[in-house]
């Protein structure tokens, strides 16, 4: 069997490391621990008294180790449970909760259930030649789900960035006012003036429309990768009940190269229009 990729080995590390503390720390454990501490410190300190055995506190300690032991093996290996920890990691390192705009929050939220979904459909296949080709093919998925949180953020501080919005309706309305003092100045220093102001305003309005023009386009372009997201996923089921396709698995990977790198290249064109700013 071919060497399994680095994608698929980082994901079943943080999903391994996810469930193994959950399923230590969940509140049944931390009851049952509590409890089994308690009653065997009470018995051991009734047995040092001489008011009972002492081998009352071994059999609680004893049985209350069991039963964790128990409720820790459960929760290993309950698949159901398991899905959920492994959700709400990727939720978390997605940071979507950073995100201000509801709709915003939504959108990368569905992309990493999108994310979540791919992965688990690669982790249930089975091992051999098939699993290790979507393996490949899927291994920049981190950083398509990454260009999309930052392409989303940038949106999110646009959107809330009250001066941008203050400025868009100002600047055009103090052009023309500026335009008119112009027109009716005698003076020629208080003319070089008016000119000089009225250049630095029509570079802020030219700043401005690019600014809002790249952001319109970061839109549509975040709608768009969510949607070639869940046709990544429609491919990955077609793939596993077709069967082993190796040129479909190169094609998804290809697809999945080039999101990347629109969304990587739309996001440093939003990062130099702020700089500009």
């Amino acid at each position: 069997m071919s060497k399994r990729s680095d994608f698929t080995e980082r994901l079943e590390r943080r999903a391994r490391r996810a469930i193994f503390w959950h399923a230590l720390l969940r509140w049944e454990s931390a009851i049952l621990i509590s409890l089994t501490l308690v009653t065997t410190a009470f018995l051991a300190l009734a047995a040092w008294a001489g008011m009972l055995s002492s081998i009352w506190a071994v059999v609680v300690l004893g049985a209350g180790l069991l039963t964790e032991a128990i409720v820790f093996v459960s929760s290993l290996t309950d698949e159901e449970d398991n899905a959920r920890v492994v959700a709400t990691m990727l939720r978390e390192e997605g940071k979507v909760e950073k995100i201000r705009s509801a709709e915003l929050r939504a959108r990368v939220g569905k992309a990493l259930e999108y994310r979540r979904m791919i992965a688990k459909a690669i982790l249930r296949t089975r091992e051999g030649v098939l699993r290790d080709r979507l393996a490949r093919a899927t291994e920049s998925m981190d950083d398509w789900i990454d260009a999309i949180h930052r392409l989303a953020a940038r949106l999110d501080a646009y959107e809330l960035n009250q001066v941008v919005k203050r400025d868009l309706q100002s600047v055009p309305m103090a052009i023309r006012d500026f335009r008119e003092q112009l027109a009716a100045e005698d003076d020629p220093a208080v003319q070089r003036t008016l000119r000089n102001t009225i250049a630095d305003k029509e570079r802020q309005l030219d700043y401005l429309n690019r600014l809002q023009n790249t952001m319109e386009r970061a839109r549509y372009q975040l709608e768009s990768t969510i949607a070639a997201l869940g046709a990544v996923y429609a491919q990955l089921q077609a793939i596993d009940v077709r069967g082993s396709e190796g040129g479909r698995a190169d094609r998804l990977r290809e697809e999945i190269n080039e999101q990347v790198t629109q969304l990587q290249e739309l996001s440093e064109a939003v990062d130099e229009v702020y700089e500009v700013g």
